[in-house]
């Protein structure tokens, strides 16, 4: 999963980066809802998301003197062949997980496969456009799942930074 998700945006970034540098271009990086937030059952594609997060919003920073763009594109999802090929169930099952959230996940996966709310052409056309338009945000979530997970995320955060910050703050040097 990191060979493909992170070592390969990796890779082809340095391999177009001379020919970008030149034509001040965009890096569309292909992360997920599942980059926002973790799920059980979804651990190692969370992992995997979440670090195309962490790696855009540093190349953001890095290539923006260059005038190169990145967008990190957060689709939730959309009528792929991504549930019936990619994701492999495993031959053995626990019973003790059998009501866990890693059951729900498999549950999903088989149940969802080909009634996907998104639509893989209308995605596409939007992330072109966006590339091609005016926009300047960092993150183009797709679908109605990433921005329900952004908004559930950014209401967790602020709640733990809540619960804690006086704890944050009293470990600094007085």
């Amino acid at each position: 999963m990191f060979e493909v998700n992170v070592f390969g945006l990796v890779e082809t970034t340095k391999a177009a980066l001379s020919i970008l540098r030149r034509s001040r271009g965009t890096i569309v990086n292909m992360s997920s809802g599942a980059g926002i937030a973790g799920s059980g059952g979804g651990g190692y594609y969370n992992a995997a998301k979440f670090a195309v997060e962490g790696i855009s919003e540093a190349l953001a920073g890095e290539l923006e003197p260059f005038g190169i763009r990145v967008l990190i594109v957060e689709p939730g999802p959309f009528r792929t062949e991504f549930l019936a090929g990619s994701m492999k169930a495993a031959e053995q099952t626990i019973e003790a997980y059998e009501t866990t959230p890693v059951a729900g996940m498999y549950k999903y996966v088989e149940s969802q496969n080909g009634i996907q709310e998104g639509d893989p052409v209308k995605a596409a056309q939007a992330i072109v456009d966006y590339v091609y338009g005016d926009h300047k945000a960092l993150r183009l979530p797709l679908g109605k799942a990433p921005v329900q997970a952004i908004r559930m995320k950014l209401s967790q955060v602020e709640a733990d930074l809540k619960a804690n910050e006086a704890i944050a703050v009293s470990t600094v040097f007085s």
